[in-house]
């Protein structure tokens, strides 16, 4: 018999999308699976949308916690040997459960596989580095579209990641902290997979696409939580943080017409940055941000080495 499958789906008041999400998983050929939908309103604002599915089985927290803690409770409540996570507005698409449980069921060394993503428009393939020993690409931020929904992960993989960052009792970490930080958790204990298909789809808010203060801040809470694992590879954060530092100077010329932040960052991405001609270039684009958005537009226009559209660091 072929392994259990676990597809947990955390919901939060998205009661118009969830039975989409829940159908995406009901759909699916593979057998045998069971679809938990973790309620995390606090209220059992999903149970109407739950009790008109049979085959579902629903857990109803008690109040309100986050996004992982939504996932640890699913992680727990599960019997599957294998767990799919599934956010209540995105989709599995045909085939995602039986051509990534082929991959973890041919490679014992193996405990993620993944698959490539349909995002809004966008078709998103595995990236051929991002198999095997993954630790580093996890460290730089650099594995989409391995996210929470393409994976399929061995459950006892998980469960020995468990508390995910946030969840312990003296944890003091912002519970914001993404799926980059159990990436880098499944990097530490097994390799990956992937299926060259495009399998799930992901509604993502094109306009909160990595941007902005609150993802940086992100970025800076991973790199504490993992100071052990950055210590180790000083440069991947010095690169990572320099990226991050551009983006952020970008994000402040777009959003104001003078601030000193964009200086500010650029600076601090060119002390980050160890090649050369990196520093060099952020050390312009601060010198060209003094003169707010009017300069960093013209140097778009005439296309300097260090303008938005020739920017070289994609996080993602």
């Amino acid at each position: 018999m072929a392994p259990k499958i676990s597809v947990i789906i955390p919901t939060y008041y998205r009661n118009d999308a969830l039975p989409e999400a829940i159908e995406s998983a009901l759909s699916q050929e593979y057998e045998p699976v069971e679809v938990i939908v973790v309620d995390d309103s606090g209220e059992g604002s999903a149970e109407p949308v739950i009790e008109q599915y049979d085959e579902v089985r629903g857990v109803i927290r008690e109040e309100n916690g986050n996004w992982k803690a939504a996932l640890t409770t699913g992680i727990r409540s599960s019997t599957g040997e294998y767990v799919q996570f599934l956010d209540d507005d995105d989709r599995l698409l045909e085939g995602k459960l039986t051509k990534t449980a082929a991959v973890l069921r041919e490679n014992p060394e193996v405990g993620v596989s993944y698959c490539g993503v349909l995002r809004g428009d966008e078709r998103c393939y595995p990236k051929p580095n991002v198999s095997g020993d993954f630790l580093e690409e996890a460290l730089a931020f650099q594995t989409f579209p391995m996210w929470t929904g393409s994976m399929l992960i061995e459950r006892e993989v998980l469960l020995d990641c468990l508390p995910l960052a946030g969840m312990g009792e003296d944890d003091d970490l912002d519970i914001e902290l993404g799926d980059t930080d159990l990436k880098i958790e499944l990097a530490r204990r097994t390799k990956t997979e992937y299926v060259d298909e495009i399998l799930a789809f992901y509604r993502q808010d094109t306009n909160d696409r990595w941007t902005g203060p609150r993802r940086f801040r992100k970025v800076k809470q991973n790199v504490e939580h993992q100071r052990e694992l950055y210590d180790r590879y000083p440069s991947i954060r010095r690169e990572l943080l320099a990226a991050w530092h551009e983006k952020q100077a970008v994000y402040w010329l777009e959003e104001k017409a003078w601030s000193h932040k964009p200086v500010s960052h650029f600076l601090r991405a060119a002390y980050c940055s160890e090649a050369p001609a990196d520093k060099v270039k952020y050390g312009a684009g601060a010198a060209v941000s003094l003169f707010g958005r009017p300069g960093w537009h013209l140097a778009e226009s005439i296309r300097l080495p260090f303008s938005h559209d020739e920017r070289r660091h994609t996080v993602s």
